[in-house]
């Protein structure tokens, strides 16, 4: 017999939370090694006796089959002293001043608690906080690493005897499952009147499916943060909803219990059915079936659904064959973060929901539901959230950054450890409170992470709060203007280190002159970039009001043409319009513009007398939702050459749109062919760019891009022609990616300033 040899193994990722050390545990046993195993940090620290041929058999599974929800980032080996162990345990973890590696996302419910639920002779029959090694809370529910119990709000909740041994049991499933509980000793919902008394029932769970069947307004404690429920077949109870919540018009989610019952409501591709299956259990937005059952107010004007399934025991708790379809959407009042907080809910809610459904475990860090699409068989994260946030991926940089992103759809990025951790979506930083759960979150990651930046990231425009905070710091600080971070988020995400040409058409985002740009051509690196063509400036008026209001957009771009709005909008009074028209003459409160979004409201707003919106980008999502994707004609586009940049115009493009509302020619066909013009400019753009400046990688990014007809149209059109091209996929498109872009950009940056201290980059455009 061989003598026995030691090894020390480290391993780096997300592997807590996972089933890792009872992965581990069963794979030594299986091997005959000895040993042990426990938390270190956020990583799993391993010593390990045995003969090396069982060891290399013990690697080959760690290495090729994981837990299905572990990633492995890196794995550490070295040898050990010689130690001789009886067996095989797992220890109590360490407690580590460097913590690394990765913090779980909040997992689905897996099938075997599904079916633990839903059996009678279970002892956890219909219990709503369910769950196991493979699937429940995790990110929510943490205070600390390592993840252990007591570093989480379970900690208020001792296991019963029953618990404690399956905890303790390495062949049962919920060894280590740090929340475990079942209706012994864990967490338990109660129902609540408006006014928050109890209502005295005996099943609140049975009693809440009740009042939902009556029309009523559920508010809903889950594993994030609160939702707002109610029965989706019934529109005037959404109506009310949407009164209350002061959300006329923004589409809602829906949550079905079975994929059967989506496919009733929406085509799915075998793509997006695995997608809203898996266990990130994310919203996933589908084309809706023409002729639905389902009231229009669910998604007004819109072509398209989001829905997801249940992803918690409680929810499948709130299905039966009589209410099939619920409304899911955040419990919050629009525009404000979601409610996560029993208080807060109880006072912010009050005049919105008719019951709350509670229970009395801690939220620890609200998470919002994730938002995903599938384009050419690929997922898109348009929001990130619940399943999938905290994100982390590789980041090549000794640097411990933090980068803050912008204002709207707010995100934060720490780089630690040659990881970029990317937070959840973090709402829209008007609000006070948006403003102090995103600095919450900050000092919460801080501390998970052990994360000390060094440097700290922000956008160019001085008035975000996020700019704000950065510039409150006592660290160096780093300016990357918005539509590079777009630009370097797609290029670190694919892992591209050279050269290439950006395209990130955006609503907003202030430019080095001062301008606000949004429909930019770059050529450049990480680094750095050099614009070198832009959709062509034209004066807006009224600041945040233009966006708010795309009458005036479609005013500011008419009065370059000579043309009046008035017939567009005959609601509107005729005295505001001409206080805007001499506005714009006399330049009061303007300013200057290549934004691509503003476009696309202008053209919306004409083609749907949309004057004004409830919500970002109304009318340019329900420009895209008359889209005939068979009408492949377009309208003539002009690109010309100025100080050294390409501008494309919009004279020519708007001329054509006038012409064809002035032939009542359908709305659908005027949508499809300027849809089509943008695209085919853009293409015919780039390679413009491309003979120009000899490359052919191409990089789109913005918020723009979340047309998804835009976007595939582009994409086919530059591959076509031989462009290879990328877009984002794992971060959203969207400013939600704007923190990891601008962490991309500094990494570089300290790099270069690291190795090549003082180097001219004079001829690095020639």
């Amino acid at each position: 017999m061989n003598e026995p040899q030691s090894l020390m193994i480290q391993i780096h990722g997300t592997v807590q939370g996972v089933g890792m050390r009872p992965f581990l545990y069963k794979t030594a046993n299986a091997f005959h090694l000895t040993g042990f195993v426990k938390n270190k940090g956020a990583s799993v620290l391993i010593v390990l006796s045995g003969e090396q041929r069982d060891m290399d058999g013990f690697l080959y599974e760690l290495t090729n089959n994981p837990p299905p929800n572990a990633v492995l980032h890196h794995i550490d080996i070295s040898s050990h002293p010689k130690l001789y162990f009886q067996d095989f345990r797992i220890l109590h973890s360490a407690e580590d001043e460097k913590m690394q590696g990765c913090l779980l996302p909040d997992l689905g419910i897996c099938q075997d608690c599904l079916d633990d639920i839903l059996n009678q002779k279970n002892r956890r029959f219909t219990y709503a906080f369910t769950n196991c090694t493979n699937c429940g809370p995790r990110y929510s529910i943490i205070k600390d690493l390592p993840y252990d119990r007591p570093n989480t709000t379970m900690r208020s909740f001792p296991m019963c005897e029953d618990c404690y041994e399956e905890y303790r049991n390495p062949e049962n499933r919920r060894f280590h499952a740090q929340p475990n509980a079942c209706p012994v000793c864990g967490p338990r919902y109660i129902l609540l009147h408006v006014n928050g008394d109890q209502v005295e029932c005996d099943n609140p769970i049975e009693k809440g499916k009740q009042v939902l069947k009556e029309g009523k307004i559920l508010a809903i404690k889950g594993i994030g943060g609160y939702h707002l429920v109610c029965n989706a077949e019934n529109e005037t109870t959404i109506a009310t909803l949407r009164k209350r919540k002061k959300r006329p018009h923004k589409p809602l989610a829906m949550m079905t219990c079975r994929i059967e019952d989506v496919m009733g409501i929406c085509s799915v591709s075998s793509k997006e059915k695995e997608t809203i299956s898996n266990n990130k259990r994310p919203i996933v937005l589908l084309k809706r079936e023409d002729g639905t059952f389902l009231p229009d107010n669910i998604a007004p004007k819109l072509c398209h659904y989001g829905v997801m399934l249940p992803y918690s025991p409680l929810h499948y708790l709130l299905f039966d064959e009589n209410l099939k379809y619920l409304i899911m959407t955040s419990g919050n009042i629009s525009g404000m973060p979601i409610c996560y907080k029993d208080e807060d809910a109880l006072e912010q809610l009050k005049d919105v929901a008719d019951y709350f459904l509670i229970h009395d475990r801690e939220i620890m860090t609200p998470i919002d539901d994730s938002v995903v699409k599938v384009i050419h068989d690929t997922v898109l994260l348009s929001r990130c959230g619940r399943g999938y946030a905290p994100l982390a991926l590789p980041l090549n940089s000794p640097d411990e950054i933090l980068a803050v992103g912008g204002n709207q759809k707010a995100s934060l990025c720490f780089v630690h450890n040659q990881l970029a951790h990317i937070s959840q979506y973090l709402g829209e930083l008007h609000f006070l409170e948006a403003c102090k759960e995103y600095t919450s979150v900050i000092d919460r990651l801080s501390r998970l992470l052990n994360a000390s930046p060094k440097a700290i990231v922000h956008d160019l425009h001085p008035n975000y709060y996020s700019t704000q905070y950065a510039k409150r710091q006592e660290i160096t600080t780093i300016v990357v203007q918005h539509h590079h971070a777009h630009m370097a988020a797609c290029m670190a995400e694919h892992n591209f280190n050279g050269k290439g040409i950006g395209i990130i058409f955006d609503g907003t985002g202030m430019g080095e002159d001062g301008a606000i740009w949004g429909g930019e051509f770059f050529i450049g690196s990480r680094t750095q970039y050099k614009r070198v063509g832009h959709l062509e400036y034209v004066t807006l008026q009224g600041g945040d009001s233009a966006i708010e209001a795309p009458w005036k957009c479609a005013l500011s771009f008419l009065e370059t043409m000579h043309e009046g709005v008035e017939s567009f909008f005959p609601n509107l009074d005729k005295v505001e319009i001409q206080v805007v028209e001499k506005a714009l003459q006399k330049k009061v409160h303007c300013y200057q513009s290549s934004s691509m979004g503003r476009l696309f409201d202008c053209v919306a707003a004409l083609l749907l007398g949309c004057s004004h919106i409830s919500y970002e980008a109304q009318a340019a999502i329900e420009l895209e939702s008359l889209v005939d994707d068979s009408i492949t004609e377009s309208y003539t586009f002009s690109i010309s050459e100025s100080g050294g940049a390409f501008i494309l115009g919009y004279k020519g493009i708007l001329e054509c749109v006038l012409e064809d509302l002035s032939k009542h020619e359908p709305i659908s066909v005027i949508s499809s062919k300027f849809h089509n013009t943008i695209s085919k400019a853009t293409i015919d753009c780039a390679c413009r760019i491309r003979e120009k400046y000899l490359l052919d990688n191409v990089f789109l990014g913005g918020g723009v891009f979340e047309n998804t007809y835009l976007l595939k149209s582009i994409i086919f059109g530059l591959k076509k022609r031989n462009f290879q091209v990328f877009y984002n996929q794992t971060v959203p498109l969207n400013d939600g990616g704007l923190s990891y872009g601008q962490a991309a950009v500094a990494a570089s940056i300290l790099e270069e300033r690291a190795y090549v201290s003082g180097s001219s980059n004079e001829n690095y455009f020639s």
